[in-house]
């Protein structure tokens, strides 16, 4: 096998690599960091709005009414945002920063539901609706994070 092909191929997998706090920092703009996130939300958000709509042709479950699709995008660009300013900043990466990320998403559809009163508080939900949120906020920090840790290393 030729020796670039399997530097570029190992070089694409660490990519994804946890936090590493020796690894050495890339050096781009804040305006190309903050691009980056909005874009990794956006198709992060996406994918998310495909998985939902893939499970609900599954389980006959209603479309969200809530938050238009304009403040779907929204917060889901402005969370990719420190995400990505994460992953710049202390070189966050990987599945776990993932996974908190997911966390913060979380959070912030939820404060904004109850803060405009168009949501009711997780606990309240029934288990079934719980698993199905988190499922697709997973999907959301997964697909967001990796292409953040994939534009930004």
């Amino acid at each position: 096998m030729d020796p670039k092909a399997l530097n570029k191929n190992l070089t694409a997998l660490s990519v994804r690599r946890t936090t590493d706090p020796v690894r050495p920092r890339p050096i781009m703009p804040w305006g190309t960091v903050i691009a980056c996130g909005l874009s990794a939300g956006f198709l992060g958000v996406a994918a998310m709005t495909v998985s939902e709509k893939i499970e609900q042709s599954f389980t006959g479950r209603p479309n969200s009414y809530g938050l238009n699709m304009a403040m779907h995008y929204g917060q889901g660009a402005a969370a990719a945002i420190v995400r990505a300013s994460a992953g710049y900043s202390f070189g966050m990466r990987g599945p776990f920063t993932d996974f908190m990320f997911m966390g913060l998403r979380l959070l912030i559809d939820q404060t904004l539901e109850n803060w405009t009163g168009v949501g009711a508080l997780p606990w309240t939900w029934p288990v079934d609706e719980q698993v199905v949120d988190l499922l697709h906020k997973g999907i959301f920090g997964f697909v967001t994070g990796y292409l953040v840790d994939w534009w930004i290393q």
